[in-house]
């Protein structure tokens, strides 16, 4: 048992908890962190005792390490985790802020704010269909209609089996050919309508 004070309140309590590094104060909920004689005293106690993280807890720590568990490097870790999983399961971004030490909501925002992150698990072949000003003028939203009339989504859906998810973006590169849409990481140009239904053929 260790005596805590939280920094922010000014409260003090008789700490019992397991904990290492952080607790909680009891009266604000603020993360107060623990003092040096508390984690010693548990380490004398508890000489077995060792953190062991299983499942997604593991995989997540395995990444951090990685990045030397640096905030400033959250995108580029939650990069790598959607890279290896092909989505962020909210159990992941729990995770990250946890083993981070970082608000959730920060975590959230990124993730909400960049059209790179995926939460929802994307199909094994995802589409993108560029619908920049030039591709548009010469037909990108007959190929869209087209593409979900047959897989039967909407932009920013996957189809049930999981075989495809259909995306939009505002440029791929590549005006001079456009019409032009990506599957997985194949361009495809110059598109007519037509054969919209063999490409997608190829890729089930």
């Amino acid at each position: 048992m260790s005596k805590v004070r939280c920094q922010h309140c000014g409260y003090v309590w008789d700490y019992r908890g397991r904990g290492a590094f952080y607790t909680t104060c009891p009266r604000c909920r603020f993360k107060v962190r623990l003092p040096e004689e508390a984690a010693e005293r548990r380490e004398a106690e508890e000489p077995e005792a060792q953190v062991r993280l299983t499942g997604m807890g593991n995989l997540v720590s395995k990444v951090l390490e990685d990045f030397g568990y640096d905030r400033d490097k959250l995108i580029q870790i939650l990069l790598r985790l959607q890279k290896g999983l092909g989505w962020l399961p909210m159990e992941v971004l729990l995770e990250v802020s946890r083993q981070l030490n970082v608000p959730l909501s920060r975590v959230y925002r990124i993730v909400t704010f960049y059209k790179a992150f995926s939460l929802a698990p994307k199909g094994r072949n995802v589409i993108r269909v560029c619908m920049g000003t030039s591709c548009q003028v010469k037909g990108s939203q007959m190929i869209l209609e087209r593409i979900s009339n047959l897989l039967g989504i909407s932009p920013g859906e996957t189809t049930p089996d999981l075989q495809f998810t259909l995306e939009t973006v505002n440029c791929l590169g590549c005006c001079a050919i456009g019409p032009v849409m990506m599957v997985n990481e194949k361009y495809f140009g110059n598109l007519d309508v037509s054969q919209v239904a063999k490409i997608l053929e190829v890729h089930r």
